[in-house]
């Protein structure tokens, strides 16, 4: 008979089954992997996974919500990083680079590969909600500073699609024989902002 585990062990299996579901998905996509090939990685029955995932869908979208709220977590450890608004906008740049380029199966997951169609769970939904709240609170601040001039939300998903474009361009190997990616943002970012500025 199986030891039962406590709740905080029952988390921490979870959350090792999802990290070598991460590692099939950015070698895979979500499409190609099963619970059999992950339980089979981690050395365990089909069966014995069945016991925290019951099934592929339950997994993938565990992994969305913990892929959003660790998103989440490094935003607004950035958006607390400093008062200077300039600074905290570039931070915020920095930190979502940061977190496409080390954890690019949870990105993908995110932003790449949408969800098989259904109704979102509310623990989804609140995870999605929170890290939209991340990468547009920064510039609702400095829409009320002045420092920007216009719809905060609009402004912010203009930042936002230009920094995915050019992520998901260069995970496609499309930017190559272009300018430095680091120059092809900050441009971007330039124009945006001068476009918004009062």
């Amino acid at each position: 008979m199986a030891a039962l585990l406590t709740d905080e062990q029952v988390l921490e299996v979870r959350a090792r089954i999802r990290a070598v579901a991460e590692r099939h998905v950015a070698v895979h996509g979500p499409d190609a992997i099963s619970l059999r090939s992950i339980a089979a990685d981690l050395g365990w029955t089909a069966a014995a996974l069945y016991r925290y995932y019951a099934s592929k869908a339950q997994l993938l979208e565990a992994m969305r919500i913990a892929a959003h709220d660790r998103f989440s977590d490094l935003i607004e450890a950035a958006h607390a990083s400093t008062d200077d608004l300039w600074d905290r906008s570039r931070a915020i740049g920095d930190a979502y680079l940061e977190f496409a380029e080390t954890e690019l199966a949870a990105y993908q997951l995110m932003f790449a590969y949408p969800p098989e169609q259904g109704e979102k769970s509310a623990e989804l939904q609140r995870a999605e909600q929170r890290s939209n709240r991340t990468l547009t609170l920064y510039v609702r601040e400095m829409v009320d500073a002045g420092l920007l001039a216009g719809d905060a939300e609009l402004i912010a998903h203009a930042y936002w699609a230009s920094l995915h474009g050019l992520v998901m361009l260069r995970m496609a190997g499309k930017l190559d024989n272009s300018p430095a990616f680091e120059t092809l943002r900050h441009a971007a970012m330039r124009m945006i902002t001068r476009g918004a500025r009062p």
